[in-house]
């Protein structure tokens, strides 16, 4: 638990709104753009493809529901870093995500979403002839320093970016929805085309699980706003609120853009699309409708950087507070109240790996170790209800226990095919945590 010093020293400058929108922020990247094709060529028929959608989102929003319930128990800042100390009793555990979160996992997806909006905007500045030649690593790197400097001057300045990004992220995401739906004849007999019957109820089901690994990643995000609890006014009840809302806004909107994809293109374009969103305004407005998709992949980019330059660096603030990491980055802006010092840890350590080109490469390493942190997280729901029973819970998952008992299953499944598939990966990836031990210790002495 975060010391009474940590409450006084932050302000909550974020109310419900600023929590949604950053959680649909981070949720909503530049994935949901692209990946159906992706999704598409594995299942084999429309029919499916939506089946995937709706049951990543469930199974995901079950974790969100958990990690509401955690949240507004113990509504402290570093979120699932609390989660876990207090589940587990365990220092070391809760210590070994906040590591791999700082120097893995968050700078890293920081800087894989920076560089796509920089890849995004290229074509939009050379199709109007501002531009000659390739700057997407020049401009991620410039986003991220200007972000990270907006939100290290105040956390309502962060919010209120992010409400921003996030409005015309889901006004321009509606634009993809509804101009195809207008300008192209639209097929709803495609929904009618199968393969089930041709491959077999079992071959589909094991299609649709391996999907499901691409469509769990698009709607991840739903933990965001924990890790600024201390910073959101009344917590205990508005992070619920923002969880549940903004996550059904997404499950919605990521349904429909899939329909549209789906009712506008020939089954077999769709498989063999790389850039199905742009494709798919192209047949609308012509060669202006892909230029016109590329801003919009780059505005969504731009949201989800802000809203990871805005709960990432509470992970390793909690754990200098702790006295567990660098005493710096526990420091508060006495001026603007806000973790500066952590914020711009993280948006430098992002910036380093833009140009070292290793985010990618890092990102796969720790995909089993987050997604297992995860998991810890969901079954701390479970620990906690059994142990202290007395907990104050403004917010109780619904369908417990069943609901983070389904999420845990799949995501063992899940865990399972990673050892298998990516052995290597995955060790690399837990050499990573353990790579924090000798500093955890040092730091413990201390």
């Amino acid at each position: 638990m975060q010391s009474d010093k940590s409450e006084k020293t932050l302000i909550r400058g974020l109310g419900l709104f600023e929590a949604a929108t950053l959680i649909i922020g981070g949720m909503v990247g530049t994935t949901i753009f692209l990946i159906t094709s992706d999704v598409a060529t594995i299942v084999g028929s429309p029919g499916l493809v939506m089946l995937t959608w709706v049951v990543a989102g469930l199974l995901q929003g079950a974790a969100a529901l958990c990690f509401a319930e955690l949240s507004a128990s113990m509504p402290h800042t570093g979120g699932t870093y609390v989660f876990l100390k207090r589940a587990y009793n365990s220092e070391l555990l809760s210590f070994c995500f906040a590591w791999m979160m700082c120097f893995a996992y968050s700078s890293a997806a920081i800087a894989v979403v920076a560089i796509l909006a920089g890849i995004f905007l290229m074509p939009v500045l050379q199709g109007f002839g501002l531009i000659e030649g390739d700057y997407a690593r020049h401009t991620a790197i410039l986003l991220i320093v200007f972000l990270a400097t907006l939100n290290a001057r105040g956390v309502k300045q962060g919010g209120i970016a992010q409400n921003v990004f996030t409005i015309v992220k889901v006004s321009l995401m509606l634009v993809v929805i509804v101009t195809p739906l207008v300008l192209i004849d639209v097929q709803p007999a495609n929904f009618l085309r199968s393969e089930i019957s041709n491959a077999g109820f079992l071959s589909a089901s094991q299609n649709v699980g391996t999907a499901l690994i691409l469509c769990l990643f698009a709607y991840s995000g739903a933990f965001f706003v924990t890790h600024v609890a201390e910073e959101i006014s009344e917590p205990q009840r508005n992070i619920p609120k923002a969880i549940m809302s903004a996550f059904l806004i997404v499950f919605v909107l990521y349904l429909l853009i899939n329909v549209t994809y789906l009712t506008t293109m020939p089954f077999d374009d769709v498989k063999a699309s790389t850039h199905i969103a742009s494709d798919v305004m192209a047949r609308a407005l012509g060669p202006y409708g892909a230029i016109l998709t590329s801003f919009i992949v780059f505005c969504s980019a731009v949201g989800v950087v802000n809203a990871q330059l805005l709960n990432y660096p509470r992970i390793p603030f909690a754990l200098a507070k702790d006295g567990l990491f660098f005493r710096r980055v526990a420091s508060v802006s006495k001026t603007r109240r806000t973790p500066s010092n952590a914020i711009m840890l993280i948006g430098t350590w992002a910036s380093l790996m833009v140009l070292a080109g290793s985010y990618s490469e890092i990102l796969g390493f720790v995909a089993f170790v987050i997604h297992f942190f995860i998991c810890l997280a969901v079954l701390a729901v479970i620990i906690l209800r059994i142990r202290e029973p007395e907990l104050v819970r403004p917010y109780k998952v619904w369908g417990y226990p069943w609901t983070p008992v389904l999420f845990l299953i799949v995501s063992a499944g899940y865990l399972v095919n990673l050892i298998v598939t990516k052995p290597g990966s995955v060790l690399i990836g837990v050499a990573i945590v353990l790579a924090g031990l000798p500093f955890y210790w040092h730091w413990r002495r201390q």
